[in-house]
């Protein structure tokens, strides 16, 4: 999956499950608080959505609000934890 894959499923999550308004396209230099409205509740809400979309699980010791802080902190952070779940389950094959 590429980050702008990736970007344009979070817009979907953010738009929908949150019921935030936001631009057609969001960038990765948007900022979560100041340029999308999210606010603290909604992290963590958008925390469980994804879980459950991009199938990963996120550790309570990792949620650093700088993962926070921009659309691409947190593409990345997501692309971590997916490449973190491929290699568990390549070590247990």
């Amino acid at each position: 999956m590429d980050k702008e894959q990736t970007v344009s499923q979070l817009r979907q999550l953010m738009s929908e499950q949150l019921e935030l308004s936001l631009p057609d396209v969001i960038k990765e230099e948007d900022r979560l608080y100041e340029d999308l409205n999210v606010d603290s509740i909604m992290v963590l809400q958008l925390v469980v959505y994804i879980e459950e979309v991009f199938n990963v699980t996120v550790p309570e010791e990792e949620m650093d609000p700088a993962v926070f802080q921009t659309v691409g902190s947190l593409v990345d952070f997501i692309h971590a934890l997916k490449g973190a779940h491929i290699a568990q389950v390549e070590t247990k094959s």
